[in-house]
């Protein structure tokens, strides 16, 4: 047997004290974002002669990546107070911050059997109309009410100050803080927010894989390491530099198949959405300098949207 797992199998066994015996019948790797590293578990509890099968998933805290630094304990207190609201989470069971057990903290939530897609959006559809409610339904959540107040580091700043700061603290923590796109960008960002800015709940990353769906139904919202603090329309610009950056088609003036359905099914017309997908292109900016792989494709994929975005003073 692995050390880890029978170190997993132990710690295990402590979470269940009445339990005769706790055995990990299967380990498998769940599909996931370029960020992540979602491990599938098959627990089994033995227990007065019973089998009781835990389907559950484990989230390990990266020490490093394109999203760095990394902290799984956020995601399990988002996770934990969404489960007293409309969102629906998978239950998230515990968290462990001792690194001898898995080399890192981690934590473990419920499998839920359901089906997720790619990336995008490429046509109208009941699953995409879905997904535009659920993520009303996320940014309606009364975040103070829910315990989600933690997510608000300055109660002073504005919605894009607050995610701009914590944006900053990443590309400082990867070094590229003084990066001349970002400065500029940045400063442009916080002398021209919208003055209809208003604070919710943003998921961070509201692409199609994020959503678990039965049918056309969502069941499921996963990956909330980005949840944030902001106006609701970051989400949907987020979404937009996404496209920009990988799939290569942006809307225009920052909207995408996303925003239409979001103001078809809430019937908010969405204003300054060029604004969002800006924003959107700075936190992508950010996650390119720290992808070398696809560095430069994707830095000249944003500094030629920003261009068309807002002026052709951005054109590299």
């Amino acid at each position: 047997m692995d050390d880890w797992r029978g170190r997993l199998e132990a710690w295990f066994a402590r979470q269940a004290p009445s339990a005769d015996r706790v055995e990990i019948e299967r380990v498998g790797r769940l599909p996931a974002g370029a960020s992540n590293e979602t491990l599938s578990l098959d627990l089994a509890v033995h227990c007065d002669g019973r089998i009781v099968r835990l389907p559950l998933v484990l989230r390990p805290e990266r020490a490093g990546g394109i999203l760095a630094p990394y902290d799984v304990l956020r995601q399990f207190r988002v996770m934990r107070a969404l489960s007293q609201t409309a969102v629906p989470v998978p239950a998230v069971a515990w968290y462990e911050s001792d690194e001898s057990i898995l080399g890192a903290p981690f934590f473990c939530m419920s499998r839920l059997e359901c089906e997720t897609l790619p990336l995008f959006w490429y046509g109208d559809s009941p699953r995409l109309r879905s997904a535009a409610r659920m993520l009303a339904e996320i940014h309606a959540v009364d975040w103070r009410r829910a315990g989600l107040g933690f997510l608000r580091v300055d109660e002073r700043a504005s919605a894009t100050a607050g995610e701009l700061e914590a944006w900053r603290g990443r590309a400082e923590h990867l070094r590229i803080g003084r990066a001349p796109l970002l400065l500029a960008l940045g400063d442009y960002l916080t002398r021209n927010e919208p003055g209809d800015a208003r604070l919710a709940l943003l998921h961070g990353d509201p692409n199609p894989g994020n959503y678990l769906f039965r049918g056309p139904d969502v069941v499921g919202v996963v990956d909330w390491e980005l949840a944030a603090i902001g106006d609701r329309r970051s989400d949907l610009g987020f979404y937009a530099g996404l496209m920009t950056v990988f799939g290569g088609f942006p809307g225009d003036g920052g909207r995408t198949l996303l925003s239409d359905a979001y103001e078809a099914e809430t019937g908010h017309v969405l204003h300054n959405l060029e604004y969002y997908e800006a924003l959107g292109l700075y936190r992508m900016a950010i996650v390119m300098s720290a992808w070398a792989s696809v560095s430069h494709f994707g830095m000249d994929a944003i500094s030629r949207r920003l261009a068309n975005l807002l002026g052709p003073r951005w054109a590299a």
